[in-house]
């Protein structure tokens, strides 16, 4: 039984895998090919799969992870501003497309129990679908992103009523008030849950996380989501409120972007069996039996959903484009509308004709939502004339940016010159305690693991301009190197290695540069020794060359810079620099160089002259000294308290030398 089983899952992956392929190279969208899967395999064609059931149960479960992904970019802060949306934006969509479609259904022969159960079913929109567009394009923080957000949870808020009233519609209303009592009981076990839950998702996250194993946080993430979505069923509710709950409760830590990087794999693999799941459903048949019926049921299907969505954008205030982008991304039948048609079924609500009819509009409206979100973004092109969709994700997104991997000794020294000079930088590091101090002094630095794909994408590796690579492990810099390479190939990678022989294959994996410890330190040791003994610079850029030409990077390597002058002290003892400012009133304002006689009275000299903060490109016995010129003077250190003596006013000259004495 299990061999089959697992013959049969492998089959359907596979399966999935040559679908999506091709559909890709149609440039097709991935969830229709998981549909026409889930037609070819199932009972109305091939008959590929046997257990149905199992299927069925492994797609809840996708639309599980989904939702609880879905939730790990919904922070409460942004749920409750997003409050209005529901309330008045859901509450229109749901309430008004229930009242068209019984008035509709009602019109053509249905009872009115039976009009009001088909509103119920259509009023709901497929969440797992409409997130998925949006997330896989990153628009769910777009306006429209949040219009469609809010009206799906609204929707599935009103699953819970519409499970209530179902058996009230077959049997009447004697039991209606211990159903609204109960429910309401419910609602309120709810709200005790989330805020312990709330309560409990800190401390528990910190604890895991400072063990810094990615298998017990894995298995944190699994318990978390899977728990809250067996609480929110046992109340009444649907699992997948439950996941999004769960998501929604870690949105607001710094382990978010982690936690998302860490469920993307399973979220891909079960939403795929969920669409596969439907797709089993579909019945060709009916297609040819009723093509006219089936055609028009579907148009008036996405025409409708559509305007009823863009009417509650229109009352909560949104442009014209919002309104066409969230209508026709929002223009299909929900999942749970297979929940509720179980229900309907049961209870005498749904004919077999008309059963059979919603589920192939509700399929064939699912398999439309990609291509309806691809034409709701063209139309709003053409109209505003330009080539680049609507992005609302928002202008905080960075654009030229580094992205620095790793917060030791080395990224640290990175982020803090590219911000004293303003070059926008992030930084992705792993331990948690650190993230979270660094962050409290303002460093743009965020927990993950940035060989996860998701990770490197939250941090904009399509955006960025440089990546610096400072960890120490080098299978993770080889890994991060070929990521960037997959999905930022305009990115620079600039890497550093522990050792020489890490080198070239960094480079093979995709870094531009790679900076090894162990050499540079043994050229900075031997630069150090060469000056010792008074080398010149050019023939120490000689052997430094020579160095790195035998260890493989001589041409990637920077070239030795010339001995600063704050250092010549360690090379020829007794002499020292300066910096002076020519006061008013001195004795050398107004005067030249040679007037003054800076070398003859003190064996100092003037090397740099910097005015109106501008350097002056050469320094000759005609340079006239003024006031506030900025002088560097370099000399004997004995003579030093001499030459100063004639930037100031002579009064403060005479002070100074008796100090001095």
């Amino acid at each position: 039984m299990l061999e089959q089983v697992l013959l049969e899952l492998a089959l359907l992956f596979a399966l999935c895998v040559g679908v999506a392929v091709t559909f890709h190279r149609l440039r097709l969208p991935p969830i229709v090919g998981f549909l026409v899967a889930g037609v070819i395999v199932g009972p109305h064609a091939v008959g590929l799969v046997q257990h149905e059931e199992m299927v069925r149960e492994l797609a809840e479960v996708g639309i599980v992870v989904l939702l609880f992904a879905v939730g790990l970019e919904v922070p409460l802060g942004q749920l409750a501003r997003l409050r209005r949306t529901i309330l008045v934006g859901g509450g229109i969509q749901v309430v008004g497309t229930v009242l068209v479609s019984a008035l509709v259904c009602w019109g053509i022969g249905m009872t009115w129990e039976q009009a009001v159960f088909l509103g119920f079913l259509l009023s709901l929109s497929s969440t797992a679908a409409s997130t998925k567009v949006l997330v896989d394009h990153g628009e769910l923080s777009a306006p429209h992103g949040r219009i469609v957000l809010g009206i799906a949870i609204a929707q599935d808020l009103a699953v819970v009523p519409m499970i209530l009233l179902i058996p009230l519609l077959a049997i009447g209303t004697d039991s209606g008030s211990s159903s609204i009592g109960h429910s309401l009981q419910n609602f309120g076990l709810l709200a005790v849950v989330i805020v312990v839950a709330r309560l409990l998702s800190g401390p528990l996250v910190a604890l895991v996380c400072r063990t810094r194993s990615r298998e017990l946080f894995v298995l944190f993430l699994a318990t978390w989501c899977l728990g809250l979505a067996v609480v929110t069923a046992h109340l009444g509710l649907s699992l997948a409120l439950g996941a999004f709950l769960a998501g929604m409760l870690l949105a607001d830590s710094d382990h978010h972007s982690q936690a998302a990087a860490e469920i993307e794999p399973f979220r891909d693999a079960f939403a795929s069996l969920f669409f596969v799941s439907i797709g089993m459903l579909f019945d060709w048949r009916v297609i040819a039996e009723a093509p006219t019926t089936v055609t028009v049921c579907v148009a008036a299907v996405v025409v409708g959903k559509t305007v009823a969505v863009m009417v509650a954008a229109r009352q909560l205030g949104q442009p014209g484009w919002v309104r066409l982008r969230a209508g026709l991304t929002l223009a299909q039948v929900g999942e749970f509308s297979f929940v509720l048609i179980q229900l309907g079924r049961r209870s005498g609500l749904m004919p077999a004709l008309a059963e059979r009819i919603f589920v192939v509009v509700a399929v064939l409206s699912i398999a439309a939502t990609p291509l309806l979100y691809v034409l709701g973004r063209r139309l709003v092109q053409r109209a505003r004339g330009d080539s680049a969709p609507a992005r609302g994700g928002g202008d905080d997104q960075l654009r030229d940016h580094a992205i620095v991997i790793g917060y030791g000794p080395t990224g640290r020294t990175v982020t803090a010159g590219l911000q004293a000079l303003g070059i926008p930088v992030v930084v992705s590091e792993m331990n948690a305690a650190t993230v979270k101090a660094e962050k409290q002094k303002g460093v743009p630095i965020r927990l993950g693991d940035a060989t996860r794909v998701a990770v490197l994408k939250s941090l904009g590796i399509e955006r960025a301009r440089l990546l610096v690579l400072a960890v120490n492990d080098g299978g993770a810099t080889s890994r991060i190197a070929q990521l960037a390479r997959q999905f930022g190939p305009q990115v620079h990678v600039l890497a550093r290695a522990v050792y020489t022989s890490e080198a070239e294959s960094l480079r093979r994996a995709g870094a531009h540069e790679v900076v090894p410890q162990e050499l540079e330190a043994s050229v900075e040791i031997l630069v150090r020794v060469l000056r010792r003994f008074l080398v010149t610079d050019d023939e120490i850029g000689r052997q430094v060359h020579e160095v790195r030409r035998e260890a493989g990077g001589g041409e990637r390597a920077s070239p030795v810079g010339n001995v600063e002058a704050a250092r010549i002290a360690e090379f020829v003892p007794g002499i020292g620099f300066q910096v002076f400012r020519v006061e008013p009133g001195a004795v050398c304002a107004g005067q030249t160089l040679a007037a003054v006689g800076i070398r003859r009275h003190t064996g100092c000299s003037v090397v740099a002259l910097r005015r109106d903060g501008k350097n002056l490109p050469v320094i000759t016995p005609e340079t006239l000294l003024q006031a506030g010129d900025t002088v560097v003077v370099i000399g004997p250190q004995a003579r030093l308290a001499d030459a100063a003596a004639l930037f100031v006013p002579p009064v403060h000259a005479a002070a100074a030398r008796e100090e001095g004495a």
